[in-house]
């Protein structure tokens, strides 16, 4: 099982169908993709800040190879490959925070479209209970008592 954070954006669009488009399901753990095409990989999700990092250390690298054994460098190489592959969803999950996005939820599912048919299963179901976003807190229903009904004693006072 894999695990997945379900993000809100800073302002939700207002419809149901629009606000269900804006939700972003990441997944926790390494990715095969940033280790096999980094660069595409760093761009695709836009993660630019990690995207300077990864071209100035592979900039790094090359320079050394200049003044250092082959055998070295190609070490580097490879350990700043795996280090993206096994942080690249923790580095989506702080990339989501820093852009305002809120966290709504962590589940588990085989594969993303389980996790999207979990969520928006419980998601439509609290959101059918909730008061719709348009009405005023005075047009909800009020909870009406028979006028026979006397309130509870409270413990300590007399009833």
């Amino acid at each position: 099982m894999r695990v997945y954070s379900v993000f809100e954006p800073p302002v939700l669009p207002g419809s149901l169908e629009d606000d269900a488009q804006s939700l972003v399901f990441v997944r926790h753990g390494w990715s095969l993709a940033a280790l096999l095409v980094p660069l595409i990989w760093l761009v695709v999700r836009r993660l630019w800040w990690l995207l300077a990092l990864y071209v100035g250390a592979v900039i790094v690298i090359q320079l050394l190879s200049y003044a250092v054994s082959p055998v070295i460098t190609a070490g580097l190489s490879v350990a700043l490959a795996l280090i993206l592959m096994v942080e690249a969803g923790q580095a989506r999950l702080e990339y989501m925070s820093l852009r305002g996005y809120r966290e709504i939820a962590i589940l588990e599912a085989r594969n993303k479209k389980e996790a999207e048919q979990r969520f928006f299963e419980h998601w439509l179901a609290a959101r059918d209970q909730l008061p719709p976003r348009t009405a005023l807190p005075s047009a909800r229903p009020h909870v009406l008592r028979p006028s026979s009904a006397t309130p509870p004693a409270l413990p300590g006072l007399p009833g």
